[in-house]
């Protein structure tokens, strides 16, 4: 019997985007017939371990149908031998790492394993390793933890005693230690382990791994080093036919799996079961997975084809080996040509911006236009937009609207911006007004807009496909529904702390009638959005992922997991002017051959904020709006301990808001007043000048759906300081000190704690270490946050909206047949 028994860490869904819409990572096929925990579970079988359970997130049914029973690995359920032990609090956020907090939840689980060591690791890492080896290594050094690490890769591996670890799941509100990785970390006074695996391993943690997972096998020297005869990879069996080849059929260097039928050609690629590929097709350095069908003449490079994807006639899809073309489960496609899209919201560049979302809307619906796409945007005409554009349009038409027992007029002008035309509606009675938002109204303006943008579809239309943003435009799904034949829709979230919450009423006034919920006499825009869009999209994976807990989605959480399958994630883009190289603001320009030129910004931004003259001082900056969102909570008390403590860190915030925060900002100055400056005002500093001239940039927001000011810091070289949430979590990686590998530093828990352990181990960096904070500097400053990027994800997305079948015909399809 084995000294061991074994948790398998499948509650981490990683950055694989579309592939794990409908699966967890563990179930994800690979290498053509197996599923990446076939190998963490047989890894178990030839270690003689006996127990294993297994900690999923909340989704996962496409794990425990294929794990089934277990006997497939010598793990038979009935004979307590395997346990599926999912989550009791189903509201609990997504972590990076199975947390102590989670195990608790099934400690009984722990105290009635009798063996006396436990092995913690991952369900979607790929290799062949013997955990017996690492057991005796562990024994053999006397160590109290042992970490598996491959060359400078941590793959979230450990072994430790059973005591040990049941002492911390049983105290993990009282130890200062989330994780296994907490405590290798932090703990002192352990003696910590190393076990290096010198054998092939490839950690699935987002697509490009999982694409070089697959193509990695068919190259020899590494696929031997995993498949090996007396330890076999096991997989759940399937009858099914050898592999067909037709007359036609030219395979290369490529793995297949039974059920294939081939009469294309196949070249560096692993094919699934049962997939279907038709004469004169051609797939390069691509993985298609089970039930695929490739039509005739149509050519794959660089693709991740999911399952039941149908590929049509001719159709051509290219994507890199970092990132490859990915579509979604049974998507059907096709090269879309002539493809019209109408994209709807509150504000955009240059026409008129109070946030992130102006932005958002200008650049990215420029850089869509320059992808061929036939961009048009709908604004409302504001009293700002008409004093410095009106000369610009022209007026195409006139609406008459009827509103509750008024008639209302709206013009409908035209222009072009960049090769996007822009459709400005203009109604004085709801738009002539100086403040965009802010109105007793509000709810009642954008509603009358969205209706005015549905009768207007004759004068500017036909769309393929309208775009609506945030609950502005949220109310134009079920407009155009209930208008007849209809575009498809897609809503993006961008913040769903902003609902659009309104007088019930409002909806007959638009005509929509018996449309929504009524909550207490109040209806909410964003909500009757999320349940009518065909798709729904939001600004980043993990914020993605966030809505569907309680703590972020708040009262939307029930409507955003009934849609889950049809939501997705795609990370907001900047434009190429944020770059130190080209940037006419800042004091010396410089780049990642040139950045010992960002100390004479650093110089004139203590110079201009009248701080100490410092070089040597560690400068933390700050910027955007003072809003309890941003984390202020928590920054103004860490900033105060930081302070206290170090005497050569300086901080700088621009930013302005709530009035409570800026008072805290205020007294902090007050008493370290050549160490902190702070402009409350938007009047005095330049935000360049302190993405310039920090050294790092604190963003440790509470929500952060994705963020733009951390993309931006890093491209000018100063190291963001970050909270694990939204967009941060999916653009900053944590500095790991060991592999020195990561492009920022990073925290979970929301408490000032973890902020100050976090602001101690930057400034530790910084000041002892300062060859590895010049490493992340650069590191960051190569990192792809494009526009271009984001219009191609975009791009994908809109075909994926247009190229699946409709609600309405899934649900017609799923009826009894007459």
């Amino acid at each position: 019997m084995s000294r061991l028994f074994a948790v398998i860490d499948a509650s981490v869904r990683g950055q694989l985007g579309l592939l794990t819409i409908h699966r967890m990572p563990g179930a994800m096929p690979v290498v053509g017939k197996y599923r990446l925990i076939d190998f963490a579970l047989s890894n178990m079988k030839h270690s003689g371990i006996k127990n294993v359970a297994i900690f999923p997130y909340g989704n996962y049914r496409s794990l425990q149908d294929h794990i089934g029973s277990g006997k497939r690995w010598d793990l038979d359920r009935r004979a307590d031998g395997l346990f599926v032990l999912p989550p009791k609090n189903i509201a609990a956020p997504t972590e990076d790492m199975l947390t102590f907090q989670r195990m608790y939840e099934h400690n009984e689980y722990f105290q009635r394993s009798s063996q006396e060591y436990v092995l913690i690791t991952q369900a979607n890492i790929l290799w062949n390793i013997d955990f017996n080896d690492v057991l005796d290594h562990h024994i053999r050094k006397n160590a109290d933890i042992t970490e598996v690490v491959h060359e400078k890769a941590r793959l979230k591996t450990f072994l430790l005693s059973k005591k040990r670890l049941l002492e911390y799941i049983l105290n993990y509100d009282a130890i200062p230690y989330k994780t296994l990785n907490d405590v290798v970390e932090q703990a002192p006074s352990l003696n910590v382990s190393t076990y290096l695996h010198r054998a092939y391993v490839r950690y699935v943690r987002d697509v490009f791994h999982y694409m070089k997972a697959n193509l990695d096998m068919l190259r020899f020297d590494r696929g031997r080093d995993i498949f090996l005869p007396n330890r076999p990879i096991m997989s759940k069996e399937k009858t099914a036919p050898p592999v067909r080849y037709g007359h036609y059929a030219d395979v290369t260097n490529s793995l297949l799996a039974s059920g294939a039928i081939v009469d294309g050609t196949v070249r560096h690629s692993v094919i699934g079961r049962d997939v279907t590929i038709k004469r004169g097709a051609i797939i390069e350095h691509s993985v298609v997975l089970n039930n695929a069908v490739v039509e005739q003449g149509a050519v794959l490079q660089q693709v991740v084809l999911d399952k039941g994807s149908v590929v049509k006639q001719g159709t051509v899809l290219e994507g890199t080996i970092r990132d490859p073309y990915i579509t979604q489960k049974n998507q059907v496609v096709t090269n879309q040509t002539g493809m019209r899209v109408l994209k709807v919201a509150a504000e955009m560049v240059p026409f008129i911006k109070t946030g992130g979302l102006g932005d958002v809307l200008g650049d990215l619906s420029v850089h869509l236009a320059k992808t061929g796409l036939d961009v048009s945007v709908a604004l409302p005409f504001y009293p700002a937009i008409k004093a410095r554009f009106e000369e610009a349009c022209t007026p195409i038409g006139e609406l008459i609207l009827q509103d509750g027992l008024e008639k209302r007029k709206v013009k409908v002008l035209e222009t072009t911006y960049k090769g996007v035309d822009v459709y400005f509606f203009d109604n004085f009675y709801y738009f002539e007004r100086d403040e965009i938002y802010g109105h007793d109204d509000d709810v009642m303006r954008y509603a009358f807009f969205c209706r005015s943008v549905v009768e207007a579809m004759p004068l500017i239309g036909p769309f393929d496909l309208v775009h609506a943003h945030d609950w502005h435009a949220a109310l134009l799904p079920a407009l155009l529904e209930v208008n007849g034949e209809a575009p498809k829709t897609l809503l993006t979230v961008h913040n769903i702390d902003y609902q659009g919450t309104g007088p019930y009423d409002i909806l007959a006034r638009v005509g929509l009638k018996n449309i929504g919920k009524n909550h207490d006499g109040k209806m909410n825009a964003l909500e009757i959005g999320i349940e009518h869009a065909d798709k729904l999209s939001t600004v980043s994976e993990t914020y993605r992922d966030e809505l569907r807990y309680d703590y972020y989605g708040k009262n939307l959480t029930p409507a955003i997991l009934k849609r889950e399958r049809d939501f997705y994630g795609i990370l907001n883009g900047i434009s190429g002017k944020h770059s130190p190289e080209s940037d006419p603001i800042i004091a010396a320009r410089y780049g990642q051959r040139t950045l010992e030129k960002k100390a004479l910004n650093k110089h004139h931004l203590q110079k201009i904020m009248n701080l100490d003259d410092d070089p040597d001082a560690y400068l933390i900056g700050s910027v955007g709006r003072l809003s309890e969102q941003k984390g202020f909570a928590i920054m103004i008390p860490a900033l105060w301990r930081l302070l206290e403590r170090h005497n050569d860190v300086q901080f700088v915030l621009l930013g302005t808001g709530d009035e409570t925060i800026k008072n805290s900002l205020r007294e902090l100055k007050k008493a370290f007043p050549r160490r902190v400056a702070v402009n409350l005002e938007f009047d005095a500093t330049e935000p360049n000048y302190i993405y310039a001239g920090a050294d790092a940039f604190l963003m440790p927001s509470r929500v952060e759906p994705c963020g733009l000011s951390q993309m931006i810091a890093m491209h000018y070289g100063t190291v963001p300081i970050v909270r694990e949430t939204g967009g941060l979590a999916d653009t900053v990686s944590a500095y790991d000190s060991y592999t020195g590998r990561g492009t920022g530093f990073t925290f979970f828990d929301f408490d000032v704690d973890a902020l100050v352990q976090t602001l101690e181990t930057s400034y530790n960096v910084y000041k002892e270490r300062p060859d590895a904070f010049r490493k992340i500097r650069l590191r960051g400053m190569r990192q792809d946050f494009s526009l271009a990027r984001q219009a191609s994800k975009t791009v994908e997305l809109y075909r994926l909206v247009l190229e699946t079948r409709s609600k309405e015909n899934e649900h017609e399809q799923s009826l009894p047949k007459p």
